[in-house]
C-alpha cells in the first residue's frame, strides 16, 4: 500500500511538474509572421474562407491536380474533395483558429494551424478540434495546396467540445 501511495505521489508530482512546463502558443490573433509567412498564412484563410462559402471553382487553382487530403474517415484526391465542397456533401462551415506555424522545408512550405471546425458532414453537423497540415509547393511562381491533414485534437483550446449533431438539412 505504501508503495502505491508513493508511486501516485509521484506520477501526480510529474503530471504538476509536466503541466506547468507546457506553455500555451501565442494567440493567433496576436501572432506575427515575415512577408513570406504572412502570404501562406493569408493563402491558408482564404482556402478555410472559399470552403465555408462551398466555392469549389474558386478552390481549384488553389489545389494542385495531384494534391490529397487527409480527414478522419479517410484520404482522397483534389477531384473528390472538390466534389465534396461543391456538391456540400462536406460543408467547412467555420475554422476557429487558435494558433498558426509556418516553417519552409526547402521550397515547399507547411503550415500547422490549431483549430476547432465546425462543419456539415451529410445530415450532420460536427465539431471537431484539429491540428492541420497544409503541404504548399510552388507551381510556376504561385503556391498550391499539395496536401490537407487533419488530426484530431485531444488537448489544447477546444478540445472538450467533439460534438456530432443531426441537424436535419445541413445544407
Amino acid at each position: 500500500m505504501k508503495r502505491f501511495i508513493l508511486t501516485l505521489i509521484a506520477i501526480v508530482s510529474l503530471s504538476i511538474v509536466h503541466a506547468q512546463s507546457f506553455q500555451m502558443p501565442t494567440p493567433y490573433a496576436e501572432q506575427t509572421w515575415s512577408d513570406a509567412e504572412k502570404e501562406l498564412v493569408d493563402l491558408q484563410q482564404k482556402i478555410w474562407d472559399l470552403m465555408a462559402a462551398k466555392d469549389a471553382d474558386a478552390l481549384r487553382p488553389i489545389f494542385h491536380p495531384e494534391a490529397m487530403f487527409v480527414h478522419m474517415g479517410g484520404y482522397w484526391g483534389t477531384e473528390q474533395e472538390l466534389r465534396a465542397i461543391g456538391d456540400g456533401f462536406l460543408w467547412y462551415k467555420k475554422a476557429e483558429i487558435f494558433h498558426v506555424d509556418v516553417k519552409f522545408v526547402g521550397d515547399d512550405a507547411l503550415v500547422y494551424s490549431t483549430i476547432t471546425l465546425t462543419a456539415g458532414l451529410g445530415n450532420n453537423e460536427v465539431i471537431t478540434p484539429f491540428y492541420v497540415t497544409s503541404l504548399f509547393k510552388k507551381n510556376e511562381g504561385v503556391w498550391q495546396l499539395g496536401s490537407f491533414v487533419f488530426t484530431t485534437r485531444v488537448s489544447g483550446p477546444d478540445s472538450d467540445k467533439v460534438r456530432i449533431e443531426h441537424v436535419g438539412d445541413a445544407h
